[in-house]
């Protein structure tokens, strides 16, 4: 498809899928173990929405590079959400991932966290070779960026897990405590890291790639609050993985802050009481509950109209920073692609 007949950012991101992930898939190691084969690419061969890797294509276009530069580290990006998942999905006891069982569930935890590992070295591997492929203060520049994404992810997923974890009472935890941790573990590693990725591809002034979050972060943030939102009102079928996993995992929440705010003291005891258990002491009618509040106190409106704020402001921001780029079929892309961190069913 050409870039003139697209309507959509996922028409974009269909366009390219194919070929990054043959890019990555040829830098997955095959040894004499097919069952270790097999593993390293579980969630690999599964395709998600490649929606990273878009980020950075779109981004490299919108700034005047060449996709085909971009391809190489577009597959990193994803290898990075592959072996991530992986992770991610053990740490937080989630049983299905992209519509099968997690890998941790097929293979163990101990064969599973190996395969995330070995994938992430890949990883590593497609971004020391995009550097050299891009070369000089490029190329050193796009691997300083690389390295700042993973680090500052998992320094979230540190605040993330220690909200969980550490924060039993869940009329202790506040608002800028949800922003910090969703700011460094998902808006700069899915949306705005990924653009200014594209934009360096670009070989774009560090003035300008620092301009980037203040239309990113915005959208970055909006894009957290409708995962969220999802893993509340969506379904498995649609989802690819359970749904109410933020309930079951105890994770802090927008749709939770809300309601803390706003319940009776009679269901707020109720929540205080199902949040202080672990996920497997928590039961099925006890989940269905806490969903059911979310919709009754007007948790899940309000986190809407929370991630629609966001979404203008990153719209408003968008216009800001580019006012001096010509009107372009790319342009018309990076806005639907800033408006689809809102308005997308998984």
């Amino acid at each position: 498809m050409q870039m003139e007949e697209m309507t959509r950012f996922e028409d974009f991101s269909l366009e390219y899928r194919d070929r990054v992930y043959k890019q990555l898939l040829g830098y997955l190691p095959v040894v004499d173990d097919p069952v270790y084969n097999r593993m390293i690419k579980v969630y690999t061969e599964r395709k998600g929405n490649y929606r990273r890797p878009s980020y950075l294509l779109l981004w490299t276009a919108l700034y005047g590079g060449s996709i085909e530069e971009a391809v190489l580290p577009a597959a990193a990006q994803q290898a990075s959400e592959d072996w991530m998942l992986i992770h991610d999905d053990i740490m937080d006891g989630n049983p299905v991932r992209r519509g099968r069982p997690a890998a941790h569930v097929i293979y163990g935890l101990p064969k599973a966290i190996n395969a995330g590992d070995g994938l992430h070295a890949a990883m590593w591997k497609m971004a020391i070779d995009a550097a050299y492929s891009l070369g000089g203060s490029r190329g050193r520049r796009y691997l300083n960026k690389v390295y700042d994404v993973i680090i500052t992810t998992h320094i979230g997923e540190h605040f993330d897990a220690s909200l969980t974890a550490d924060v039993k009472d869940i009329t202790k935890f506040t608002i800028e405590d949800y922003y910090k941790s969703i700011h460094a573990k998902s808006a700069y590693y899915s949306i705005y890291g990924p653009m200014q990725l594209g934009a360096i591809i670009a070989n774009e002034s560090e003035e300008t790639i620092s301009r980037i979050p203040n239309y990113g972060t915005p959208a970055g943030l909006a894009f957290q609050i409708t995962d969220d939102i999802l893993d509340c009102t969506s379904t498995e079928a649609v989802l690819g993985k359970s749904i109410g996993n933020d309930v079951r995992e105890g994770a802090k929440t927008l749709i939770l802050y809300h309601a803390v705010q706003n319940a009776s003291l009679g269901d707020l005891q109720r929540l205080k009481e199902i949040y202080s258990k672990s996920r497997k002491q928590k039961t099925e009618d006890e989940v269905e509950f806490v969903l059911g509040k979310f919709v009754e106190l007007g948790s899940i409106d309000f986190s809407r109209r929370e991630a629609q704020r966001l979404i203008e402001e990153a719209a408003k921001q968008f216009e800001i920073e580019t006012h001096d780029m010509p009107e372009s079929m790319v342009k018309k892309l990076a806005r639907l692609a800033i408006g689809h961190t809102v308005e997308r069913s998984k």
